[in-house]
């Protein structure tokens, strides 16, 4: 008999699917793209015949949690506090309540889906990721920053998933703690959490946060610079003509690229309490060269060859 806090977090998830699924308008757009102007019926008829190959990728997309229903879930989630070798038996107590899942689309029609098996049950706790809460230090940090927050921020970090070692921790938290002096409102706050947790998410466990980050916001400045000499570049000619002359252009969108970097140079603002290190250009020799593709080789081998210390 699975335990409490299961049966609880199993009943929650169980009344959100019969309730119906969220659907945002990717989804929907998805589902035109594929299969035309189906009506709610049809996209159930379709859903339900298990002899066409593509009921089973609409139930994937149908059946997957999103935003919303992280959000919906997270205190049920954060109250059941599961360890990971607990997720099969909450699948199996999900799967145990033969729930009829529904999806509920953007304009309010309501969807109705084939009872939820075993291995959708398993998919779906895996998705929601019940035994990745954010620690409570750390909500309580963005509670207090910017209140309303915590919840929000718990959710994201739950899809994201750091490893929360007492190192990472601490730094979100102090980052967290400074961020208002930084970024007031919250929303923009938001937008730097979400990027500290998305950094935080790849940095190798040996790693220290900070000189990773202060690696990180140099990376971004040379990846900004290149790409506004591509642009500068393709702008005296055309994309064709520079990779028929051998160019390498790689996808470098610099508007992309700046907001990365000034997220990061806020998250350093707040950890550090001064503004990141300046990294403006600097003045080397590369030697000479005849075509704009040497050029931009030489740049990314000297970007690559440079310490992190450095950077």
């Amino acid at each position: 008999m699975p335990s409490h806090a299961i049966a609880q977090l199993a009943r929650a998830i169980a009344d959100i699917l019969e309730r119906g699924l969220p659907q945002d308008e990717a989804a929907l757009h998805c589902i035109r793209s594929t299969h035309g102007q189906l009506s709610p019926a049809a996209i159930a008829a379709l859903a339900a015949d298990e002899d066409d190959p593509q009921a089973a990728p609409l139930l994937e997309l149908l059946l997957f949690p999103g935003r919303a229903t992280a959000l919906e879930l997270e205190e049920a989630m954060a109250q059941a506090a599961l360890e990971p070798t607990e997720l099969p038996a909450l699948a199996e107590a999900l799967a145990g309540l033969g729930p009829r899942p529904t999806a509920l689309l953007p304009d309010g029609e309501v969807v109705p889906l084939p009872v939820l098996e075993a291995d959708q049950a398993a998919r779906l706790v895996a998705r929601l990721a019940p035994q990745r809460s954010l620690p409570a230090a750390a909500r309580q940090a963005a509670q207090a920053a910017y209140p309303g927050l915590g919840r929000r921020l718990a959710a994201d970090a739950r899809q994201i998933g750091p490893v929360w070692s007492r190192g990472a921790l601490a730094f979100f938290i102090n980052c967290l703690q400074r961020l208002p002096a930084v970024r007031p409102d919250p929303e923009k706050a938001l937008a730097v959490a979400r990027f500290v947790l998305r950094f935080l998410a790849d940095l190798p466990e040996s790693a220290l946060p900070l000189p990773a980050l202060m690696a990180r916001q140099a990376k971004l400045v040379a990846q900004l610079r290149r790409a506004r000499l591509q642009e500068e570049a393709l702008a005296k000619s055309n994309f064709e003509t520079l990779i028929m002359a051998g160019n390498r252009l790689p996808y470098l969108h610099a508007p992309d690229i700046a907001e990365e970097l000034a997220l990061a140079e806020a998250a350093i603002l707040a950890v550090t309490g001064r503004p990141a290190p300046e990294a403006g250009p600097s003045c080397q020799d590369l030697g000479a060269f005849t075509e704009m593709g040497d050029i931009f080789a030489a740049l990314d081998d000297q970007a690559a060859g440079e310490p992190e210390e450095s950077r």
